[in-house]
């Protein structure tokens, strides 16, 4: 009886060691078979001008301040572009080529303007006829509604954006939303629901068309107002982060160029033409 406790625990750790060795050739032998199918060295990200957008951020035309530039240059930021044979597409036209990813066949950039000065109409709207691009403008309501006399009006942008000059949302009153974020209290949440909301259902009212895009006052934003913003239901939202936009699905919160007025045209050549 003793002897058969001796051979029977070498047998019975031997047959284990075959059952295990087994199952780690077995294993070792799935994960090599998925390997070829799946496990593939990540290759290097392409990152062509094909597939990367710039977004232009403007301000005012021959106003004050660092982000008003005069209209010749303007006029010559227009003529550049041109020039160098890349075309101004709108901002629908890039979001939905982020909705189906593929790069351009040709070099893109998107003309963009902030807040709702006077020269829109004035200066921007003759412009941008005259070489037939694209514009997308972001207003908010109170700067048409308060300073109609001394800025735009609602009919000049439903002219507007009759031509050429797409008008979207840049909340009631341009307030920084990231200093409301992480508050409590009604009058906040009121606070948010008419800057985010409120204002783009008084857009809608007012041009008689549906407001997709949102830019952020300041260009300031943070999670939070990440995912306000799709609760309102924009599409896109637009920052003042620098930088081109890759074209992938996933790419809700846009960059802009900010452009100022101490740039020189050389260093505009080279925002146009290549991946920041």
């Amino acid at each position: 009886m003793n002897k058969l406790k001796i051979y029977l625990v070498p047998l019975g750790v031997l047959f284990s060691f075959l059952l295990v060795s087994f199952g780690i050739y077995s294993f070792a032998g799935g994960l090599e078979a998925v390997g070829e199918v799946h496990w593939k060295v990540k290759e290097k990200e392409v990152r062509s001008r094909l597939l990367a957008v710039p977004i232009l951020l403007y301000h005012n035309i021959d106003g004050k301040g660092p982000f008003s530039i005069e209209a010749d240059v303007l006029r010559q930021h227009f003529q550049l572009i041109r020039e160098r044979n890349i075309r101004v597409i709108s901002l629908k036209d890039l979001v939905e080529r982020l909705e189906n990813p593929r790069p351009f066949e040709e070099r893109v950039v998107v003309i963009t303007f902030d807040d709702g000065y006077a020269s829109m109409y004035d200066k921007l709207l003759p412009l941008a006829r005259e070489f037939d691009y694209p514009v997308t403008l972001f207003v908010y309501t109170d700067f048409i509604t308060l300073r109609g006399r001394r800025s735009l009006t609602w009919k000049k942008l439903r002219e507007m954006d009759r031509s050429l000059i797409d008008i979207q949302c840049h909340t009631i009153s341009h307030a920084d939303l990231t200093r409301l974020t992480g508050k409590k209290g009604k009058e906040v949440g009121k606070k948010l629901f008419d800057e985010m909301l409120l204002s783009r259902k008084i857009m809608e009212l007012r041009l008689g068309k549906k407001i997709e895009y949102f830019a952020f006052p300041f260009g300031r934003y943070d999670l939070e107002i990440i995912a306000l913003s799709r609760n309102a239901g924009y599409s896109r939202v637009f920052s003042t982060d620098y930088g081109s936009n890759v074209i992938t699905r996933d790419n809700y919160c846009l960059k802009r160029h900010h452009i100022k007025k101490n740039y020189t045209l050389e260093y505009f050549d080279r925002l146009i033409q290549q991946v920041k």
